[in-house]
């Protein structure tokens, strides 16, 4: 695993998930430089953003979605968005995930398409301005 190879020596920095991080942030073995999200997070405020570090307008953001099968019932669809949201704002969720550094934000079906196709763009464009190409 990468963090251990960092906490090992054998690396010198790199980029993991808050999640995964997060253990050894709290017990001394890590210490963050940066969070890549447009704001600091509120589960460390004294680590600045990369843009604020240094890197302006740097921004790259894990993110998660939850997805049904393609022609699900738009009615069902609604029901579930809607549980989703509502467990995704109980306290227990949030104590649970705030402690690990994540910052949660629901919102509807078309919000998370939207937002995919944002990235897609946005990555599609980092690839092609840096000539990245599989292989």
């Amino acid at each position: 695993m990468a963090l251990n190879d960092l906490v090992g020596g054998q690396v010198d920095m790199m980029f993991a998930t808050a999640t995964a991080a997060a253990p050894l942030i709290n017990g001394g073995k890590l210490r963050a430089l940066g969070v890549t999200t447009t704001e600091r997070s509120p589960a460390r405020p004294d680590v600045p953003t990369v843009a604020e570090a240094g890197v302006p307008g740097y921004a790259a953001e894990s993110w998660y979605g939850i997805y049904v099968a393609a022609g699900t019932p738009a009615e069902l669809v609604a029901r579930l968005n809607a549980a989703a949201a509502k467990g995704a704002q109980s306290d227990v969720f949030k104590e649970r995930v705030q402690g690990q550094g994540l910052v949660i934000s629901t919102g509807t079906p078309q919000a998370l398409k939207d937002y995919i196709s944002a990235e897609q763009a946005r990555w599609a464009a980092v690839v092609k301005a840096a000539k990245i190409e599989a292989k």
